[in-house]
């Protein structure tokens, strides 16, 4: 008798990291995998890769008022749920109608486990806590003591490292394919900005952005034999960015490049606020300036770890970006702070994952990693 495994999407960015999972998963003979989506972008990255999928469209009569119609999703969700009664249901975070899918499971003794997707802090503790799954297969120690801050069982938490940092790992530099398809300069140094918009507590700030990406793009021209790449976050435009590198007459080059990793990989250094991509950064040993003009607290260890530079004053800031022109920590310093967001970071995330689904289960996994057991 197969074990039958749901799996839900809502988000492209959110399918994009399950994937590996999921197609380690679907082809072994003992598991049914329903992958249940919600988004059109969703249906069509599954259909081009040929994965068996469902859509929640599938599991009510009532229309949605638009693709990404989160009020209407829950529904069909929870109904996805009852009618193909899983033995397991696996999602990304516990944000938004996740929360309420997590808690039918529990009322209907359905096992979850839940992946991390993105960094915690305290404005986007909601999509960590309250946590009602069985357990939550979190990045690293970083994680795991946020949480345990934030009141989750310290019994549910497991530490796996993350499944899109194996790849990070093990991803080479393809710095003269780029120069041809971005006629970039293969002699000067490519500085990668990855840009974030306002998120949760309206952080980073508007002006934090606007001041950030004005001062580095006038700053990195071309007599200081650097060319500076603007990777704008999914959920910001192209032409708002550029507006403001026109602002400063920058020559710098503003993109939403389709492999942000592989920008990671090829460029000399890298800046960004808290975006994840600080952590790819770290795991690929990268020279890092984070941002930070709020006065708030920070939202990641690595400064305070001495694995990277932070600017934190608005007057500051082209003095630092001096700084960052030549600064580089020291690699143990770097392999710390790695192995804190990302447990080992030995590229072996999703074997333990894998491993972590066929213990609960109750399935030999003969290639599993080696996961740390609950506190």
């Amino acid at each position: 008798m197969r074990k039958n495994v749901l799996i839900f999407s809502y988000l492209p960015r959110h399918l994009k990291k399950l994937l590996p999972l999921v197609a380690e998963l679907v082809q072994d003979t003992r598991f049914h995998v329903s992958l249940v989506l919600m988004t059109r972008e969703e249906q069509a990255i599954a259909a081009q890769l040929n994965l068996p999928y469902r859509m929640l469209d599938e599991f009510t009569q009532l229309p949605r008022n638009h693709d990404f119609d989160l009020g209407w999703g829950l529904e069909p969700l929870i109904r996805a749920i009852s009618d193909l009664e899983p033995e397991l249901f696996i999602a990304i975070e516990v944000n938004y109608i996740l929360r309420n899918a997590v808690r039918f499971c529990k009322q209907t003794r359905i096992p979850s486990i839940i992946l991390q997707h993105g960094t915690p802090n305290r404005y986007s503790r909601h999509a960590f806590v309250p946590f009602e799954g069985n357990l939550f297969a979190a990045w690293g120690e970083f994680t795991r003591d946020f949480l345990i801050r934030e009141g989750m069982n310290p019994h549910q938490i497991v530490l796996t490292g993350g499944i899109p940092f194996d790849a990070s790992m093990n991803k080479k530099p393809q710095r003269e394919e780029l120069a041809r398809e971005l006629r970039l300069d293969l002699n000067k140094q490519w500085i990668l900005f990855t840009t974030q918009g306002p998120g949760a507590g309206n952080r980073p700030t508007p002006e934090e952005i606007h001041h950030s990406i004005a001062e580095t793009a006038q700053f990195f021209g071309a007599s200081r034999g650097c060319q500076l790449l603007l990777q704008i976050h999914p959920g910001q435009q192209i032409d708002e960015i550029q507006a403001i590198v026109d602002e400063v007459a920058s020559d710098a080059i503003v993109m939403k490049y389709r492999d942000t990793e592989q920008l990671i990989a090829s460029c000399d250094r890298m800046m960004t606020f808290f975006s994840t991509t600080a952590l790819d950064a770290i795991i690929m040993g990268k020279p890092l300036l984070l941002i930070n003009l709020s006065g708030e607290e920070e939202f990641l260890p690595f400064v305070r770890m001495d694995a990277a530079l932070g600017v934190y004053k608005k007057e500051d800031m082209r003095e630092t970006l001096e700084q960052f022109l030549t600064y580089r920590a020291l690699p143990e310093r770097i392999r710390r702070a790695a192995e804190y967001v990302n447990d080992r970071n030995d590229g072996q995330a999703l074997l333990r994952i894998l491993n972590l689904i066929y213990r609960q289960l109750d399935l030999p996994f003969e290639n599993g990693g080696n996961i740390s057991e609950p506190e």
